[in-house]
């Protein structure tokens, strides 16, 4: 991550910049600033990554989140999810199952792959006992919300996978 000096920007004789905690922090040029929602980089809202390449769905299941004291990020497509993943870190990831490119299942492996911690709720609409047979045991999801669901489907769902506020994991539970 590139750094900046926050009070010294000039080096020392022997060409070093002083390093310190009150002389060194990471560079948020490329951050975007405070999100729609008020939520700024300092929030104590967990951040959640939404997957789903239909457009309508991720604007009604990003609000939902916000509602629910989290702060979305929105990703088109498996490939666009990636994209930034690489780029922040996400403590809940929420998947749609069925999406061209790369699949819920498939990017659910990869985050478990590269993005440790990071936890991953599959969304689906396809008949519950094919998916559950499909995720059961593989380790790889931490949870599946069938749609449509409510928002408090969805908070119960969330609230067994992690908490928004405090970011402790709870264990995993599929109902």
């Amino acid at each position: 991550m590139p750094t900046m000096i926050a009070n010294r920007s000039e080096p020392s004789p022997d060409g070093r910049f002083p390093v310190s905690p009150d002389t060194f922090r990471p560079a948020l040029d490329d951050h975007p600033g405070p999100s729609a929602d008020g939520l700024t980089l300092d929030s104590d809202a967990s951040r959640i990554l939404i997957v789903d390449d239909d457009p309508v769905v991720l604007k009604l299941v990003s609000k939902m989140a916000v509602r629910l004291g989290y702060q979305p990020t929105v990703a088109e497509d498996g490939v666009d999810a990636l994209y930034h993943l690489t780029r922040t870190h996400f403590d809940l990831v929420l998947t749609d199952y069925d999406m061209p490119f790369i699949d819920g299942y498939q990017l659910a492996d990869q985050i478990k792959e590269k993005h440790f911690g990071t936890k991953v709720i599959i969304m689906t609409g396809h008949c519950e006992r094919d998916v559950e047979d499909l995720l059961d045991g593989s380790g790889i999801v931490d949870g599946l919300l069938l749609k449509p669901f409510s928002l408090e489907t969805m908070k119960e769902k969330l609230e067994r996978v992690c908490s928004p506020r405090y970011g402790q994991w709870a264990p995993k539970a599929w109902s």
